[in-house]
This record gives C-alpha cells, sequence and structure tokens, in this order.
C-alpha cells in the first residue's frame, strides 16, 4: 500500500544501534592491541648466549638481536687491543642471555684469545679503591693502575732485577703489594712487585 513503511521501524534502529556499539568498540580495540602486540614483539629479541661462541660471530649475532651498542674487551685485563674479532672467543657477557633486546641496551663482551684459557672471572671489571687497600694479586699492571686510581703513586717494580717498570703495564702480573691488602689506603704511595705476565709468582 502506498505510503506504508517496510523497513526497520526508527526505535528499532536506534535499539540495533546502542546494542551494536559494544561490539564494535571491543572489536576495535581488539584490533588496535593485537597490531601493537605483534609490533612490540617484532621489536623485544631476546639476546642469545654468546659465551663460548667466535667474537666476530657473537657481535653479528648480538645486533641482529636489535643491540647495537656492543662494546669488547680483554678479559685477561692486559688492555690488548686487536684487528680481526675472528681470533677471539668470548668468555663473558653482559647482559646476560635472554635480556629482550632495546636500541640503547649496552652488550659488553670480555673475550680472550683463541688458544687462552677465560679466567674465572672477568679481570677487565673491577671496584674502585677507596680507604682500604685492595687485594692486588694476580691482577696485571694495567689493571691495579685503574683499580687504584689515576690520581695515585704507584710502582711497578720487576721482580727478577728490581728495575722499575714504566710501560706496557698489561703485560706484567703483580705478585705482592705495599700496602698489603685490607690495609689503610687513602691516597698513600703504593708499590707493587711485578713479573712478567706469562711467569709465576
Amino acid at each position: 500500500m502506498a505510503g506504508e513503511r517496510t523497513g526497520p521501524s526508527t526505535p528499532t534502529i536506534v535499539l540495533i544501534a546502542v546494542l551494536a556499539t559494544p561490539v564494535v568498540l571491543i572489536l576495535i580495540f581488539w584490533l588496535i592491541g593485537s597490531g601493537g602486540g605483534d609490533h612490540a614483539a617484532a621489536k623485544t629479541n631476546p639476546l642469545p648466549n654468546l659465551v663460548g661462541k667466535g667474537l666476530e660471530w657473537a657481535k653479528d649475532k648480538a645486533k641482529n638481536s636489535d643491540f647495537d651498542n656492543v662494546e669488547t674487551h680483554d678479559a685477561l685485563g692486559r688492555d690488548r687491543h686487536w684487528s680481526d674479532d675472528k681470533d677471539w672467543v668470548v668468555c663473558f657477557q653482559t647482559p646476560p642471555a635472554g635480556t629482550q633486546s632495546g636500541k640503547k641496551e649496552k652488550v659488553q663482551l670480555g673475550a680472550v684469545k683463541l688458544d687462552e684459557n677465560c679466567p674465572r672471572t672477568d679481570q677487565a671489571l673491577f671496584k674502585p679503591a677507596s680507604v682500604e687497600m685492595p687485594d692486588l694479586k694476580n691482577r696485571t699492571g694495567y689493571m691495579a693502575g685503574k683499580i687504584l686510581g689515576d690520581k695515585a703513586s704507584v710502582r711497578y717494580i720487576a721482580k727478577d732485577d728490581g728495575d722499575e717498570v714504566n710501560g706496557n703495564l698489561g703485560d706484567f702480573r703483580v705478585c705482592s703489594q705495599q700496602p698489603k691488602a685490607g690495609d689503610t689506603f687513602d691516597g698513600v704511595p703504593v708499590t707493587l712487585l711485578v713479573v712478567d705476565y706469562e711467569d709465576r709468582c
């Protein structure tokens, strides 16, 4: 019949809209959340275990896991520098394996040459001396100087001939010290008896 309405009434349309709105909103938020989750997952690659790996391989793996800031050091504390990472193997890594990636997260890799054994602890790590004399035995001359600080008065004396050692302190090992470990330090002059790094005290 002309003039008759064949579609749903206005109240029905309003009711449908009211009931559908929460469903639509939930669907929208779910889609946004799912997309954000995928985006976040793509940016959180865990750092693999790099200990025991060749240094060049390890650095590449760290960077492929979105860790752009990778630093390396001599784990024996000898302050050696090198041009070919393939000649070195990783002994220590910071942060540990499983750490989620971050562009600002620094990765530190302590390494030794392929024909060397890893030390029990990373010898390049240290706590600066304060008022108590630290135990420096078996530390390299280089690390002993780092521990005591650049303001300290330190003499390095060769054990075999009594001559003073002034250069390449990473090539020498501390055998004894004065003041002794545990004594008051607080800036007093220090004397260290050293031998070649490969020699025993």
